[in-house]
């Protein structure tokens, strides 16, 4: 990648392979367990409307490449009829359905749900007596489950009805973590010398925002409980006792369970597939799920971590209280201490940062803001005048201001409302007289000749890492219209490209054929994704691989080196060699990338591993950054 924004014409039928290639369809259909533990659910609610002797009339909703119909149709039902209103899926599913010879049993209907018809040559002829569906998400609601269900149960169904799954229940645990605390709150920076750059804990990413992770990838030792799980709703998807509440509340008093600050809320849950809520279908992480870190792999479904309003200090013993709403989408949560309510702030005494959880992460990464003032503080002999501070999203400029006390400090930062926060938190450090703000590089003063320039290497265009080479030409131009000196300094000066062949343990699954799922064949569905990814997916796709556990099967290669205070290269660059696989142990199935940012010849900025890479063991990767990932199409499963 050149760094550089750059047009790319795309075939006229990109959206449509984009839109598809990325349904997450493979994923879900790779999850064998919620696979098995569907058609166990399906196989025992037929079999009870059989033996009280009425026929089975099943609606699938959201049918996709039509599994759970045809699980029925194996068991001789009386009628089925699935929906769809995903085009290219309901095309899909027409095609599948036809090969594996249940063409006259399932009736497709390319319609929403909730546009259905029903009475005689209409949709459906009656009411249906079973539902089957899959409209969930991480959120459980968030793909508007709540609507679905309650429309279905009213309008669709009879009064005797058995949707599978019936039950869902959700789950909350309260934590003290300070690793959740980087995704939601910009810390204080300590620049040394007594000097803080501080935030007060105001500014922060809305609780409102989830951040959805596979918590089972956190070592016990990443987070303290202070409640025990707790069921927070329990939604009752047939509708027995009335529709699901589109805005619900609970509260539930708890003891906690030792001292802490309580800074996240972690959620999952859980869903009965069966009539008799005996099978349990479980998105649990591995400290409360019954498998233990033997849990099945799935990444359509994970888990969350919501914030509360305030982080509270809390002591062993103490009564709080967990508050858990939703509404028909989403969901939100606080904890507070009633001894505390009255001092706590209220959540519009926050700034809310306009940037992503990730973003904040690295912003929060102390180790690395304490390389860049180290790197600094190092560069020339002379006392700094005027130092040019690049990348957005970032506070780097007022760390270098209190780091450098020499230097007038100039920040470019193009996003409109991070320029608003920055001279917030300019005037809050006392720091108006030494720092200016601009948005683009053409508003900088003439007069002013830049003896330092240095990058936070991110910019909001930026996928993957070496996107931040933006940064380069940036540079460039400064050089060529004289803003900085000749003899000027470049932090970071050196971008590495660093290539490691790995074993995924589960990522795979994402980009690979189905072939059988269940006994159903589908290779329409494996050839229509392989095609649609051949035209929308890039080379390389960012993954944050913390969550992805993969092992190291080479020692790791540098591909790639740039000087950033020299002109980059025009033309693309390729590099071309051998590896040698030196665990066997494992197949190789992909590749994993990340770089490296030199700061000074002994400081550098790794987005990638975090430790010595060893043969044969699983990779520890760095929480703050996405790396990317090339999964190879052919290798044995």
């Amino acid at each position: 990648s050149s760094g550089k924004v750059e047009w790319k014409i795309m075939p006229s039928d990109y959206d449509y392979s984009r839109e598809l290639a990325r349904a997450s369809f493979a994923d879900m259909l790779h999850d064998s367990e919620r696979n098995h533990l569907y058609r166990l659910g399906l196989q025992a609610a037929i079999k009870k409307v059989k033996e009280r002797g009425d026929k089975v009339r099943v609606l699938d909703i959201g049918t996709g490449t039509g599994l759970l119909s045809m699980m029925a149709a194996v068991e001789g039902v009386d009628s089925i009829v699935a929906c769809e209103e995903f085009r290219p899926m309901a095309e899909c599913a027409q095609k599948i359905i036809q090969l594996n010879g249940f063409k006259d049993k399932i009736k497709l209907v390319r319609k929403r749900s909730t546009e259905l018809t029903v009475g005689p040559g209409c949709d459906l002829e009656e009411r249906a007596n079973i539902l089957v569906t899959e409209v969930f998400d991480t959120e459980l609601i968030g793909e508007g489950a709540i609507g679905t269900y309650n429309h279905a149960n009213r309008e669709l169904l009879t009064p005797d009805r058995i949707v599978v799954p019936g039950i869902a229940r959700m789950f909350a645990q309260v934590v003290s973590c300070n690793l959740a605390s980087k995704w939601s709150i910009l810390q204080d920076i300590d620049c040394g010398n007594g000097k803080i750059v501080k935030f007060d804990g105001k500014y922060r990413i809305t609780n409102l925002v989830l951040h959805d992770v596979q918590l089972s990838q956190l070592e016990e030792a990443d987070f303290t409980p202070i409640s025990e799980p707790i069921q927070v709703f329990n939604f009752d998807l047939a509708c027995k006792n009335g529709p699901i509440p589109e805005d619900e509340k609970t509260v539930q008093e708890f003891t906690a369970s030792c001292d802490g600050k309580v800074t996240a809320v972690f959620m999952w849950w859980d869903c009965y597939t069966d009539p008799d809520n005996s099978i349990l279908l479980s998105c649990a992480p591995y400290w409360s799920h019954k498998d233990k870190k033997e849990q099945a792999w799935r990444d359509h479904w994970m888990q969350a971590i919501y914030f509360p309003k305030s982080e509270i200090q809390v002591e062993k013993g103490e009564s709080l209280e967990l508050i858990s709403n939703h509404d028909e989408y989403s969901l939100w949560f606080d904890v507070i201490n009633k001894k505390q309510e009255t001092s706590n702030k209220n959540s519009e005494e926050y700034l809310y940062m306009p940037m992503s959880r990730t973003r904040l992460f690295q912003v929060n990464d102390s180790e690395a803001n304490q390389k860049y003032i180290q790197a600094i503080q190092s560069i020339s002999t002379e006392p700094l005048k005027n130092i040019l501070c690049l990348g957005d999203q970032s506070v780097m400029g007022l760390v270098l201001a209190a780091s450098v006390s020499s230097a007038h400090v100039t920040i470019l930062q193009e996003n409109k409302r991070m320029e608003a926060v920055l001279n917030d938190m300019i005037k809050e450090n006392d720091l108006s007289s030494r720092i200016d703000v601009y948005p683009e590089i053409q508003d900088l003063p003439s007069e002013v000749c830049y003896d330092a320039v240095v990058c936070d290497m991110f910019f909001t265009g930026s996928v993957l890492s070496w996107h931040n080479l933006l940064a380069a030409y940036h540079i460039r131009q400064l050089k060529n219209e004289g803003r900085i000196k000749e003899n000027c300094s470049v932090v970071p000066g050196k971008f590495h490209l660093w290539l490691l062949p790995v074993h995924y343990s589960d990522l795979w699954k994402i980009r690979a054929p189905l072939h059988n799922i269940e006994g159903f064949h589908m290779k329409h569905f494996d050839d229509i994704i392989d095609k649609a990814s051949d035209t929308c997916d890039e080379n390389v796709e960012p993954q944050p691989l913390w969550e992805y556990p993969c092992t190291a099967l080479a020692h790791p290669i540098r591909v790639a080196t740039l000087n950033l205070a020299e002109p980059l290269p025009d033309n693309n660059m390729s590099y071309t060699g051998t590896v040698d696989l030196e665990c066997k142990e494992k197949e190789l199935n992909g590749l994993a990338l990340w770089s490296t940012w030199d700061l000074t010849d002994d400081l550098s900025i790794n987005t990638g591993p975090l430790s010595d890479i060893i043969l044969g063991k699983q990779v520890e990767w760095n929480k703050g950054h996405k790396q990317g990932v090339h999964l190879f199409k052919e290798h044995k499963m």
